[in-house]
């Protein structure tokens, strides 16, 4: 500002600037939701005014070209400043969610910024001209080839580098945005690259299809190619289910220890983790993100580092971001130039003058989408058009077509693209558009059995007549193809202008199909397993694919009330519910629950057998999930329910009713009613010999799983030796079955600790605790997972119960590192956990203020779940309202 304000004619007084600052910081402070904002936009107007101190010797040169310069900043800086004043001393509510409270301050800090920014540029501009050349490497390095990174490895770093994780799909022919990747180094640069460096972020904005990911891409692949980042990570930031996969995708591919696949709650603390202690160079990209509140929980609290966000919510400019910088439409010319680089190969050198008028009109009625231009090209490339015979084309479709654009002349390019296409290409992108738009497995259409392709999709049996339709989309620009990967990958503007452009009927058989294609392709869970652990790697993924279609079903329903499910639809939210529960997904399984009860309301008359199966799960799932989340009581409703439609299937299915009688006995078990769940267990046993007579070699034996859950609840319910000879029956059949079922067999280890220990064996409790935990992690598992939790929970108590403290200490810690992930829907949990270690630490001398920090958090948790709970200071009132499985 000194230079500013120095360099201005007339010049300007440096002191009002800080004044003006210090009294917006005194408002700020008085008014709610204030705070958060106004620093972060006066802090982006003057982040590039900062970048001109290096230029004072030179810019000195030439005084009579930035006096005028100077002074439109400082004049626009301080018009700024004012307004903001008068809009704080406004009597308006600012916390509140009505976006129109911010618009008249946001709309002046636009013209400010824009004003400031152009200001800086030609500042920048005149500087470069005497000699200046500050920028002129990033651009080289646009065009230079790739070297190959190395890596600045420190010996302490415990990551593997260099790692560059780039979306599924690339867009390879790039054009122009040179200035928008000049504003972001520019940005970036202007933070400084010393150690001391504090993290920042920026937020590309911009309607959808301008190329905001494209742009965020090109940036990065600059700096990874001038040896500037050791990790670069990209993320899908859609959905909870897309960003959950990529942050475990991160940790595996940096070889983080305690990394795992599917442990996606650990996967983000251990990115999370290292990106506060990393001392190397780091950007993450978060694309296409909606939801401050689901960006919030993966945002980085590291002190270095840089973040990228693409959305088409410039909010986040503002928050959680430190800047913002928004990518427009093509200016005309730019867009006629785009139009005839991507039709290069096709047209050649032979661009007559009136080409080059037709190209720069179709770039003018498309407002230089780039989306829209791609997709001309496409046509036209498709066509073997001139641009001149595409421009007699498209004047012949309805100017006044309605779509999701504004611009009427891009819905009516978006309906010439879908009207060229023929009845099969069309059936394929209809399926495109109802899945989750990346990663869209090329498997989907390669079903094992071909009579589980959709009569529109029959054929898709042949390898040839399938590529030949998807070359179609991909010339059209309308679908992309990672070879290596085999996926696809779909714009969510192509996704939404299909279906605007589907009538409700096409819509609905489209939906039809994705759902056969995907509940074609995931797993279902063993008749006398009933459990799909050794499922969950091809679960998983599927597992968008059927929360998109969970989505898409809410979505056709509110819109068309005459919207229906196929009873396929029903099956495979049941099959997926199962794997939710398995990996605690609890906020995916209960909305999947709540959209499949409206979907099962939907579907034809079934024979009384399958919708004994459909609502009999859909209560079966949702009473375990309840019963898991510390609402037993509500849960067990749900369990009654599905035992007594199983029990009144004819033929009866004995299996089923096993299994359903066992789930209803633990819930019932969760609500400490242990005398009727052991009767239940024993029913649940008996129905299974009942099946085994008739369709079993050995008739008398009954899985080892309904062996453990009885067990389990004989415990609870002062059986110890009783239990003790059924675990440890149920514990040899376990591990002699194959495949092996390592989490059942830590669950009984689990059973036999929590027996040793009501024994007062408290040696041999530690030591089957710790099998459990060691038979969980072996296999295909999650840390943190509640069950590992309440492991090296009993782990501590079975310690502190032998007097060996400071093991307890750093069992209980660990345990409350686990726990405090789910507390939220499992508080219970976390305050068990809490308690006990207060209890650990109360025996040190150091450790009593700590101890009844804790103890006070774990009463508030505890009476949080039981406002009634009596004998706080007990380990059973917290173990009464833990589900049974882990207490």
């Amino acid at each position: 500002m000194e230079f500013v304000s120095s360099e201005a004619l007339p010049p300007t007084d440096n002191s009002i600037f800080w004044g003006l600052v210090g009294l917006i910081v005194q408002l700020s402070q008085s008014e709610e939701g204030v705070a958060p904002r106004v620093p972060r936009m006066i802090g982006s107007l003057c982040q590039n005014i900062d970048l001109l101190n290096k230029y004072r010797q030179k810019v000195a040169e030439a005084l009579p070209e930035i006096t005028e310069t100077c002074f439109q900043i400082a004049n626009s800086l301080f018009s700024f400043l004012i307004a903001t004043i008068e809009f704080i001393r406004e009597d308006v509510e600012f916390s509140s969610v009505d976006s129109g409270v911010w618009q008249p301050l946001e709309q002046h800090f636009n013209t400010s910024k824009s004003i400031i920014d152009e200001a800086v540029s030609r500042l920048e501009k005149i500087s470069r001209l005497l000699g200046l050349s500050d920028l002129d490497r990033l651009q080289s390095a646009l065009a230079a080839p790739n070297p190959s990174p190395h890596p600045r490895q420190d010996p302490d770093e415990p990551a593997s580098l260099p790692c560059y994780i780039y979306p599924s799909s690339r867009t390879l022919r790039f054009f122009d945005r040179t200035e928008d990747i000049i504003q972001m180094d520019r940005y970036f640069k202007n933070g400084g690259q010393d150690a001391s460096q504090t993290f920042r972020s920026l937020a590309l904005y911009g309607i959808g299809g301008v190329g905001k990911s494209s742009v965020a891409l090109r940036y990065a692949e600059a700096r990874i190619r001038s040896k500037e980042l050791d990790a670069m990570l990209w993320i899908e930031g859609e959905k909870d289910v897309t960003i959950r996969q990529s942050f475990s995708n991160i940790a595996v591919r940096l070889k983080l220890p305690g990394a795992h696949p599917k442990d996606h709650d650990q996967n983000r603390a251990l990115v999370l983790d290292w990106l506060q202690t990393t001392g190397c160079q780091w950007l993450l990209i978060f694309d296409n993100v909606d939801s401050v509140d689901l960006l919030m929980t993966h945002w980085p609290t590291a002190t270095r580092g840089q973040a990228v966000i693409t959305t088409r919510n410039r909010n986040f400019a503002f928050h959680p971001t430190d800047g913002g910088h928004e990518i427009t439409e093509w200016d005309t010319e730019t867009g006629s130039q785009f139009l005839v680089h991507l039709l290069s190969a096709h047209i050649g050198n032979q661009l007559t003058q009136e080409e080059a008028q037709s190209a720069h009109d179709l770039s003018l009625n498309l407002s230089g989408h780039a989306l829209a231009l791609s997709l001309m090209a496409g046509l036209i490339h498709r066509r073997s058009w001139s641009i001149e015979e595409f421009v007699e084309m498209y004047k012949r479709q309805p100017q006044k077509v309605h779509g999701i654009f504004g611009n009427s002349s891009i819905n009516a390019l978006w309906e010439m693209s879908f009207r060229s296409l023929n009845e099969r290409a069309s059936a394929i992108l209809g399926v495109l558009a109802f899945l989750s738009p990346d990663s869209i497995p090329q498997s989907l259409f390669e079903a094992k059995d071909p009579s589980a392709l959709p009569d529109s999709l029959k054929f898709c049996k042949d390898s040839f007549d399938f590529s030949n339709e998807m070359e179609t989309l991909f010339t059209l620009a309308l679908v992309k193809r990672n070879k290596e990967q085999r996926v696809y990958s779909i714009h969510r503007l192509v996704q939404m202008s299909f279906k605007y452009f589907m009538s409700p009927e096409d819509r609905q058989k489209s939906f039809n199909d994705a759902t056969q294609l995907v509940s074609a392709a995931f797993p279902r869970k063993d008749a006398e397993l009933a459990q799909m652990y050794h499922l969950w790697k091809s679960c998983a993924l599927y597992l968008p694919h059927v929360l998109s279609l969970r989505d898409a079903f809410r979505e056709e329903k509110k819109a068309n009330p005459s919207f229906s499910a196929l009873m396929l639809f029903c099956d495979l939210n049941n099959a997926c519910q199962r794997y939710l529960i398995e990996t605690n997904g609890y906020n995916d399984l209960l909305d999947l629950l709540e959209v499949n009860a409206m979907a099962i309301s939907t579907i034809p008359p079934q024979p009384r057998s399958i919708q004994i199966d459909l609502e009999g799960g859909l209560a079966s799932h949702t009473g375990q999930a309840l019963a898991r989340i510390g609402r037993a009581e509500e849960g067990v409703k749900h369990l009654r329910r599905a035992y007594e439609l199983f029990a009144t299937d004819q033929p009866r299915n004995l299996q089923e009713e096993a299994w359903c009688t066992e789930n209803l006995a633990d819930g019932i078990a969760s609500t400490n009613n242990f005398q009727e769940a052991v009767a239940l267990q024993e029913k649940a046993r008996d129905h299974w010999l009942e099946w085994a007579r008739d369709n079993s070699e050995d008739q008398k034996e009954w899985p080892a799983i309904l062996k453990w859950g009885m067990g389990n609840n004989m415990i609870w319910a002062g059986q110890n030796q009783r239990s003790r000879d059924i675990l440890t029956q149920g514990l040899a059949q376990l591990k002699a079955a194959k495949p092996y079922n390592w989490a059942m067999v830590a669950y009984a280890n689990y059973s036999l600790g929590t027996v040793d220990r009501a024994d007062g064996d408290f040696r041999s409790a530690e030591r089957h605790f710790t099998e459990a935990y060691n038979n969980w992690i072996s296999g295909d598992n999650l840390r943190s997972d509640p069950f590992c939790g309440a492991c090296v929970y009993r782990m501590g108590c079975a310690a502190l119960d032998q007097g060996k403290v400071q093991t307890a200490i750093k069992h209980l810690r660990e345990a409350s590192f686990i726990t405090e992930r789910h507390k939220v829907r499992m508080p219970a949990e976390h305050a068990r956990t809490l308690f006990k270690l207060s209890e650990a630490l109360l025996k040190e001398m150091r450790g009593k203020d700590e101890a009844a920090d804790l103890r006070k958090e774990s009463m508030r948790l505890l009476l949080s779940r039981a406002p009634q709970a009596k004998h706080i200071d007990s380990e059973k009132t917290y173990d009464d309202l833990v589900f049974i499985w882990w207490r």
